[in-house]
């Protein structure tokens, strides 16, 4: 006691056994790699020797690793009575038929089976031959250079709770394997808490989170930091835990560096990049959405611009979504199995029609493209050749010269991008409210459309990146919610103030709306007292 009290001697808890069993085995397991890949200088060798003879010996170690086994047993006995006793019999039943270790020595994979111990679980036969097959993949083929694999497993089997630290632990490697854990961004905190939580304990393992924004505005003596940091996280076991955002962001923040001539700071990025190609181990979770064509980034750069058309763009794509709602109806009732249709209250109001397969989009498309062209005194032969030329992709736009002004061919290519190329699909398929709308968050001040990620969630510094697809979005969220008193008091302004006809174009408005649904005393433009309240 007087030892323990004057600090001459530590208590020997099972939690300090655990962790010294734990480092002896990295160490052999560390020489058995070397041995097998590389012969390294003997004074590593020897270093490494040395680590692997401290305070345990063989014995001991042989004796602590059935303890573990048999704790493992133990905890696996006492859930099946606590699933028993409160009568959860799926539990029970799931926890009867998963045998430990049957399909793996815990001898081999040690770092496995204090992961059991420190989460309370047994790990299940088949999580075990997803991680070995995503660790060494039984694939028949004589391409060595085929590395990368994905697997897919249903809901609630311990892709993320299990497999992943699983995987996690198994792939670093001190000398030539750093693990990179790729999650989404909205779930990297989650992601972060749970793996420190069960990989920071007696299995001692650092979660390194890294992040990238182009607001970050890195130097050289940073980013030599970041190295660092990365070389002690490949020698400790470190874990890096990042998401695609990140990633690409580093990336793209290294190329603007370039472009702002801080060409000593990006060549350490770019330094960075390649060791982390070379040295890096990724497993993406969730890789469906990670993978997914719409995880891209782009920076921009340059002063702001109009996209080509200016005003006109926007015009002619009103002009595509008035003969979507003119034929929606019909689309409906000809397709009622593909398109999701609910008919306006008013006339003046787009009705709630969206695409569920693609099947209904061709025939839309012929509506939508004839109904263009019947606006303009087209003779029969031009309007088949003009038709032919917005519905394909193979016609040269030199099939429209000495048909078409030469001022109305940008609005043919507008047409034609939105129907031929799919540009209308991909808005049609889409949820107001679930995929895209307006960020209502005040601090954003923004009208644009942007990406949700769920109902009425905006997705956070996010925007589309084809302008079309903006646009029409744009536009079609505001057909749908419709203007609040502000913007209208806004447009009612500029009509007064900065149009040269404001009457004409409050006929207009007007115009779209039953007679009926109209009050009498502004059904005039000069009936609108902006000044009354």
């Amino acid at each position: 006691k007087l030892l323990f009290k004057t600090g001459l001697a530590f208590r020997t808890t099972p939690a300090i056994l655990v962790s010294i069993f734990h480092k002896i085995w990295l160490n052999e397991e560390q020489e058995r790699h070397i041995n097998q890949t590389d012969n390294l200088p003997s004074r590593k060798k020897q270093k490494i020797e040395e680590l692997s003879g401290l305070f345990l010996t063989r014995e001991q170690c042989l004796l602590l690793g059935a303890t573990l086994v048999n704790w493992i047993v133990e905890q696996q006995l006492q859930r099946t009575l606590y699933f028993a006793n409160h009568k959860r019999w799926e539990d029970f039943e799931k926890e009867v038929s998963n045998t430990p270790h049957s399909n793996w020595i815990p001898s081999e994979h040690l770092p496995w089976l204090i992961l059991e111990l420190e989460m309370n679980i047994t790990i299940r036969k088949v999580q075990v031959d997803v991680a070995r097959h995503m660790m060494k993949p039984n694939i028949p083929t004589d391409d060595k250079q085929v590395k990368n694999i994905v697997m897919q497993m249903n809901m609630g089997e311990g892709k993320t709770s299990v497999i992943v630290p699983m995987l996690a632990l198994s792939l670093c490697l001190p000398s030539s394997s750093l693990v990179r854990v790729i999650v989404l961004k909205s779930l990297l905190i989650m992601n972060y808490q749970s793996l420190r939580f069960k990989l920071g304990g007696l299995l001692n393992r650092r979660i390194f989170s890294f992040g990238c924004r182009r607001d970050m505005n890195f130097n050289a003596v940073q980013i030599n930091i970041l190295r660092q940091r990365l070389h002690q996280a490949l020698k400790k076991r470190d874990i890096v835990l990042t998401s695609p955002e990140y990633i690409l962001s580093f990336d793209l923040l290294s190329i603007d560096k370039c472009r702002r001539n801080e060409f000593d700071v990006a060549r350490s990025m770019l330094e960075t990049r390649q060791w982390l190609k070379v040295f890096a181990r990724d497993i993406l979770d969730e890789s469906d959405e990670i993978l997914h064509v719409k995880y891209q980034l782009i920076y921009t750069v340059g002063s702001q611009k109009e996209v080509d058309g200016s005003t006109e763009r926007w015009k002619t794509i009103q002009s595509i979504l008035a003969s979507v709602k003119r034929y929606a109806a019909d689309i409906a009732h000809a397709y009622s199995n593909e398109v999701c249709y609910k008919p306006p209250k008013r006339r003046s109001n787009f009705p709630e029609f969206r695409l569920l397969s693609h099947q209904a989009f061709p025939a839309l498309c012929e509506k939508v493209a004839n109904d263009w062209l019947q606006k303009s005194a087209y003779r029969q032969e031009e309007r088949q050749l003009l038709l032919s030329f917005i519905l394909r992709t193979d016609l040269s736009v030199n099939t429209l010269v000495n048909h078409v002004e030469d001022n109305k061919i940008p609005q043919f290519l507008i047409l034609r991008g939105f129907l031929s190329s799919h540009v209308l699909l991909i808005a049609l398929v889409k949820r107001y409210r679930v995929n895209y709308g307006v960020n209502q968050n005040p601090n954003f001040k923004r009208l644009m459309a942007v990406p949700f990620r769920a109902k009425d969630v905006a997705a956070e510094n996010t925007e589309f990146g084809h302008p079309d697809i903006a646009i029409v979005l744009t536009q079609l969220f505001y057909y749908y919610k419709g203007l609040n008193d502000a913007q209208m008091l806004q447009c009612f302004n500029r009509l007064s103030e900065k149009e040269k006809d404001p009457k004409e174009i409050y006929e207009e408005w007007i115009s779209h709306e039953d007679e009926n649904d109209v009050d009498s005393s502004i059904k005039e433009w000069e009936g609108v007292n902006l000044k009354d309240d």
